[in-house]
């Protein structure tokens, strides 16, 4: 069984000793616990470290703190989860300008205006030319369900009308759909579960 250690940091020599100890006990372990999380030894080590650095400089605070362990292992989770939020917001930044090229070379490849529409645009506009051909309520109850994402009690209430009005509205919009759209984007506007 180790020795307890003092965790007292008065300003005097017992101080690096102290720290020395504290480190030598708790470095390993915390290494492989951000390395579980990070995936990636190299970053583990650079956060235990910097959680040390800081420990180190502040380490008076350490004093009011009855379980150091408990605080340096808090330290480092908290970091581990800071640089996987940044990850993650750096992959669907990623993600999303590798999506807006490929949108914009579609566009110069395919569309002769030389415009360039996104698909998102494009689908909207083709959601607003088939409800410009459906009958007035028809196409608001369709605008509310697929423009806005409205549920059907909200469409009824808007619209004054029951759900059973509005069910059969929307039927005979995705019957109107079914007709003016092409069998592909019918699916991708329409697959159930959207």
């Amino acid at each position: 069984m180790s020795r307890p250690i003092d965790f007292v940091f008065s300003g005097s020599e017992s101080d690096l000793e102290n720290f020395g100890e504290l480190f030598r006990r708790y470095y390993p372990r915390m290494k492989s616990y951000a390395s579980y999380f990070l995936k990636n030894p190299d970053e583990a080590e650079d956060l235990v470290q910097d959680v040390f650095v800081q420990s180190w400089n502040q380490r008076t605070m350490l004093n009011a703190e009855k379980n150091v362990a408990s605080f340096i292992f808090v330290q480092l989770k908290n970091r581990c989860l800071n640089s996987l939020r940044k990850k993650v917001i750096e992959e669907k930044y990623v993600l999303s300008q590798t999506h807006l090229d490929s949108e914009e070379l579609y566009a110069i490849s395919f569309n002769q205006s030389g415009e360039f529409v996104s698909m998102k645009e494009h689908l909207e506009n083709e959601l607003n030319q088939l409800i410009a051909r459906m009958p007035e309520k028809c196409g608001q109850a369709f605008a509310l369900k697929w423009l806005e994402g409205k549920k059907i009690r909200e469409i009824a209430q808007i619209m004054n009308i029951s759900t059973t009005m509005v069910d059969k509205h929307l039927a005979k919009g995705l019957e109107i759909a079914r007709e003016k759209l092409s069998p592909e984007v019918f699916l991708f506007l329409f697959l159930p579960g959207k």
